[in-house]
């Protein structure tokens, strides 16, 4: 039987552990005492159906992973790759479906890249509130490794998600698909929470549809000086997936924002910003965006 670890059980995270214990294979979830206690009492409740799950602590030492997938958010990062040591021999494999780029870089400097298969999810409509977390659109994990090459690795992960019906895809160009990823979360995202828009809005407005393109575009002018190239085409199959989204959906950042959470501006934005600075690439759109969600934050923080 495979062993599965899950660390972070919000929107995307439950939804794939529920969609793998369906499939016949329950993951472990990893936590802390609070969330355990939570989580032991609760469960989860998606698509209408209660899930229960395992919750080990980190300080525990009786299992060990073949696979862990991590859906934290990026600043609850460094604290979750620590909580991670007890369950890692030299064969596990670590996926990341986190937002952003740089999360496979900084697991990898504290296990090595040789665990490390590059991944992300798209088109899934996962929306939570509290301890309840509800889907239409499955969604799709597409991973691959930084060299296009399929190995053990990925063999493994091809299994479990035939195994559990999981909706997958291998790429053999996982670098240039999750700046892809990346160009998505900078533009809608970041918009959504400004705007308090869903999908739907995305679809209808063009004034919400374009500035989502604007930010969009730099992360692309970013993408050239980097050599990662994407080009115009990217915008055009953002529009695609779009379109597909339950109109009524909304992004992860928004439900932050309507929470009273903490965003994950930095590693959106912020990196935008920070990549321009380092590349000479002028980033204006990005940083107004910025300023905005850190007044939403500051806002969210005096109520």
């Amino acid at each position: 039987m495979e062993k599965v670890m899950f660390l972070g059980m919000g929107a995307i995270g439950a939804s794939f552990a529920a969609q793998l214990k369906d499939g016949g294979v329950t993951p472990v979830v990893l936590c802390d005492e609070k969330r355990k206690s939570r989580y032991s009492k609760d469960g989860f409740i998606v698509n209408n159906k209660h899930y229960d799950f395992e919750y080990i602590l980190p300080s525990d030492t009786h299992y060990t992973a073949d696979i862990i997938f991590l859906a934290v958010k990026h600043h609850h990062l460094k604290e979750s790759v620590e909580q991670m040591k007890n369950f890692i021999d030299a064969d596990t494999i670590i996926v990341s479906l986190m937002n952003g780029i740089d999360s496979e870089m900084i697991i990898g400097k504290h296990y090595g890249m040789n665990h490390i298969v590059h991944a992300y999810v798209i088109a899934i409509d996962a929306v939570r509130e509290k301890n309840i977390i509800n889907f239409e659109d499955n969604g799709q994990i597409v991973f691959g490794n930084s060299n296009g090459i399929e190995d053990t690795k990925t063999d493994f992960i091809k299994h479990l998600f035939n195994k559990t019906g999981i909706t997958y895809k291998i790429s053999d160009e996982i670098s240039k698909k999750l700046w892809w990823k990346f160009m998505v979360n900078v533009g809608l995202n970041q918009v959504s929470s400004i705007l308090n828009a869903s999908y739907g809005v995305f679809t209808r407005s063009n004034d919400a549809l374009e500035l989502t393109k604007l930010a969009m575009k730099e992360v692309i002018e970013l993408s050239k000086a980097m050599n990662i190239n994407l080009d115009e085409s990217a915008i055009d199959q953002y529009i695609s997936v779009l379109n597909n989204l339950a109109p009524e959906g909304i992004t992860s950042m928004l439900q932050d924002v309507r929470a009273k959470r903490k965003t994950e501006v930095e590693m959106l934005s912020g990196q935008v910003i920070e990549f321009g600075k380092k590349y000479g690439v002028d980033t204006p759109v990005n940083n107004i965006l910025y300023k905005m969600i850190r007044t939403i934050e500051f806002t969210n923080e005096e109520k």
